[in-house]
């Protein structure tokens, strides 16, 4: 069993995976570009969103009216997968997910670049850059950017994900190419883009040792778990960074703030890569 907080401090509830099972005997699963005729009257059709692996916006007629519904989507390609694409349409209504839609960013291509210049500028002074990340989407874009900038420079310091959720989340992408971009698609034969050389597993044993490395850990707030552990000790020393890429930036611009009596000497950069959802 497991305890899940609800709305009123202390007061919880349960549920057992048999329940779990039940619910899951209630979902239809549905393929790209499927049409789902409810009954005479409601139809429902599921189209490619981008954002993460398996992310969809879905097209809902009921008689002469329909919305669209979706959650993060992105226009544009990034290095894994391609835009969201959706059939021309002029819904009655559109129900979206909308953090940072009134942000404007520099553009991606500029963001990357500062991106790996700060990384590489840490590790070549020798020191540790922690990058938290939640294990679907961003840990596998930016695996693929600094895996491509690694083998570009013939750099030599490791790079680390942290093994469990990410590993398995990797594991996905390997076997649903068809979801990816066209260029992961068109080099898959000679080699799969989420198979790394230069990314390995990590394990808690190495946060002590010496020398530059980069890690990708979960979660990517930093509030729990291994990149909070990490950053605990590796924010005292001045040679190290953190750099925050799914943290929630809130409307003002300040971040969240991380409660700590270790003195933090680290570079703290939050917020350096965020994705646009546009």
């Amino acid at each position: 069993m497991r305890k899940v907080a609800v709305e009123r401090k202390g007061e919880t509830n349960f549920f057992t995976s048999a329940m779990i099972k039940d619910c899951m005997k209630k979902v239809i699963a549905v393929n790209l570009h499927q049409v789902v005729q409810v009954d005479n009257e409601i139809e429902i059709k599921a189209y490619y969103a981008g954002h993460v692996l398996g992310a969809a916006m879905f097209h809902i007629k009921v008689g002469t009216q329909s919305l669209v519904y979706t959650g993060d989507y992105n226009m544009t390609p990034d290095r894994h997968l391609g835009a969201a694409w959706i059939d021309r349409c002029r819904p009655d209504l559109l129900i979206s997910e909308s953090t940072y839609a009134t942000t404007i960013r520099d553009s991606k291509r500029c963001r990357e670049r500062d991106f790996l210049k700060k990384v590489h500028e840490c590790v070549n002074n020798g020191g540790k850059v922690l990058i938290p990340v939640f294990a679907l989407g961003r840990a596998q874009e930016l695996c693929i950017l600094l895996e491509t900038y690694w083998e570009r420079m013939d750099l030599k310091v490791p790079i680390y994900f942290a093994a469990g959720l990410t590993e398995k989340a990797s594991s996905y992408y390997k076997m649903f190419i068809s979801w990816t971009n066209q260029k992961i698609k068109k080099t898959f034969v000679r080699r799969n883009m989420f198979e790394f050389k230069h990314i390995k597993p990590f394990d808690k044993s190495y946060i002590d040792n010496p020398g530059p490395m980069v890690v990708f850990a979960t979660p990517g707030m930093l509030h729990a778990g291994l990149s909070l552990t990490i950053f605990k000790k590796w924010a005292p020393f001045e040679q190290n960074m953190e750099l925050g890429i799914d943290c929630f930036m809130p409307p003002n611009g300040e971040t969240a703030v991380i409660k700590t009596t270790l003195p933090v000497r680290a570079v703290i950069d939050q917020g350096l890569l965020m994705k646009s959802k546009q």
